[in-house]
C-alpha cells in the first residue's frame, strides 16, 4: 500500500516536472496565438503604419537582429520643433537621445542642450535641422545627426522630428496628463503666438504659474510646462526645462503602454494617424515591432537619465561651460568643460554603459 502510494507520488511528480519544463513553450504558444488573433483582427492598424502581418513576428525575436547598432547600442534621436506659424519654427529647441543597450536591456535618455556650439558650422546645434532642410528634404535629420556625433561622440542610428503640436494632440487624446511637479515656478515672459513684434513689449507675453505637487495638465498647459524658459531660479535653466520635457515624455509613454489605452481601438487608430501626420522620421515601419520589443524589455526598469550640466547641481558635475560670447560671434553658447570634447564624449559613453 505504502509502495503504491510512493509510486503514485513519483509518477505525479514526474508528470508535473514535464509540465513545468514545457510551460514556457505553452505560454509562448498562447502568446503567439494571441498575436496572430490580434494581427488578424487588427489589419486596419497594420495598414495605418504600413506593416505586414508577418513583420509583427519580429517582436518575439532579439531586437539586435533587426536594429542598427554600434557596440550593442541602438540610438534614436528625437528632435522637437516649434511648428508652423511660430517664429523659428524649425529650430530644434528640444533634443533627446534614447539609447538601448542590447546586452543589459538598459534604456538611457540623454538630454542635449540646444546651445551646444558646433565648430564645423560655427553655430548652435539647434539650428542644424533648419540649415539641413535648406539643402535637401532629409538634410535636416542627416545634418543634425552628424552634429550630435561630432560633438558628443554618439552615433545616431534613427531619428524622428516631432512638431510640438504632436504633444498637444496626443495629450488631448489621453485626456490630459497627471504629473508630480517638483518645484513651483512662475514665468512672467511666456511668449504669445503671433505677438512677437507687438507693442508695447509687455503685450508679447503672458504670465504662467505651476504649483509643486500632483497636477493634472491639459494639452495647452502641458505644452507651456515643457516650453517655459524664463522662470526665476533653477526652473529658468535649460537643465530644468529638459527635465520637465523628460517628465512629460515619460508620462505619455506610460499612458500609451497601459492596457486601457492599448485595448481602445479608436484611440490607437487616432494615435497612428496623429504620428503619421506630424512626425518626420527615417524609421521604417518594418522595425516597429523590434522597437516595441526593446521598450518591452525595459519595462519596470528605471530609466538611466543623463544630463549635460553647465552648473553643478543635484549631485551632478558640470561637464559643459559657457565661454565668453565674443569668441563665438557674440552668441551665448555651451562648449565642453575646458574645451575638452574627448573628456565629454568619454563621460557620456561611461554613463551610457552604466558607469557613473
Amino acid at each position: 500500500m505504502n509502495f503504491s502510494l510512493v509510486r503514485i507520488k513519483r509518477q505525479l511528480y514526474s508528470l508535473l516536472s514535464k509540465i513545468a519544463n514545457i510551460a514556457p513553450l505553452i505560454l509562448l504558444g498562447v502568446i503567439s496565438i494571441f498575436l496572430i488573433f490580434v494581427t488578424y483582427k487588427s489589419t486596419s492598424y497594420l495598414k495605418l503604419i504600413n506593416l505586414k502581418p508577418s513583420d509583427t513576428l519580429a517582436f518575439f525575436d532579439d531586437p539586435l537582429r533587426h536594429l542598427e547598432n554600434t557596440n550593442y547600442q541602438t540610438n534614436i534621436l528625437l528632435l522637437g520643433i516649434r511648428g508652423f506659424g511660430d517664429q523659428g519654427e524649425d529650430l530644434t529647441d528640444t533634443m533627446l537621445l534614447i539609447s538601448y543597450d542590447h546586452q543589459s536591456k538598459r534604456i538611457s535618455t540623454l538630454s542635449i542642450p540646444r546651445d551646444i556650439y558646433i565648430n564645423s558650422l560655427k553655430t548652435k546645434i539647434n539650428s542644424f535641422y533648419h540649415y539641413g532642410k535648406l539643402l535637401a528634404p532629409d538634410g535636416g535629420i542627416k545634418l543634425t545627426s552628424a552634429a550630435v556625433t561630432e560633438s558628443l561622440g554618439v552615433p545616431v542610428h534613427y531619428s524622428a522630428v516631432i512638431d510640438f503640436n504632436l504633444f498637444k494632440n496626443i495629450i488631448d487624446l489621453l485626456g490630459g496628463v497627471d504629473i508630480n511637479i517638483s518645484r513651483s515656478f512662475t514665468d512672467n515672459k511666456f511668449p504669445l503666438p503671433g505677438k512677437e513684434t507687438a507693442l508695447p513689449i509687455s503685450s508679447r507675453y503672458e504670465i504662467i504659474s505651476f504649483t509643486a505637487g500632483p497636477n493634472h495638465l491639459d494639452s495647452d498647459m502641458a505644452l507651456k510646462f515643457i516650453r517655459s524658459r524664463y522662470a526665476d531660479g533653477e526652473e529658468g535653466t535649460d537643465i530644468a526645462r529638459n527635465a520637465r520635457q523628460q517628465l512629460i515624455l515619460d508620462t505619455i509613454r506610460r499612458e500609451i503602454q497601459s492596457p486601457q489605452f492599448l485595448l481602445d481601438r479608436n484611440k490607437v487608430a487616432n494615435l497612428f494617424e496623429i504620428i503619421n501626420k506630424t512626425v518626420d522620421t527615417n524609421i521604417s515601419s518594418k522595425i516597429y515591432p523590434s522597437l516595441l520589443r526593446f521598450a518591452w524589455n525595459g519595462r519596470g526598469k528605471v530609466l538611466n537619465e543623463i544630463e549635460l550640466n553647465y552648473q553643478a547641481a543635484n549631485n551632478q558635475i558640470a561637464v559643459l561651460e559657457n565661454p565668453n560670447p565674443k569668441n563665438y560671434q557674440g552668441q551665448w553658447v555651451l562648449i565642453a568643460k575646458d574645451n575638452n570634447w574627448k573628456a565629454l564624449q568619454q563621460y557620456i559613453q561611461n554613463r551610457l554603459n552604466g558607469r557613473q
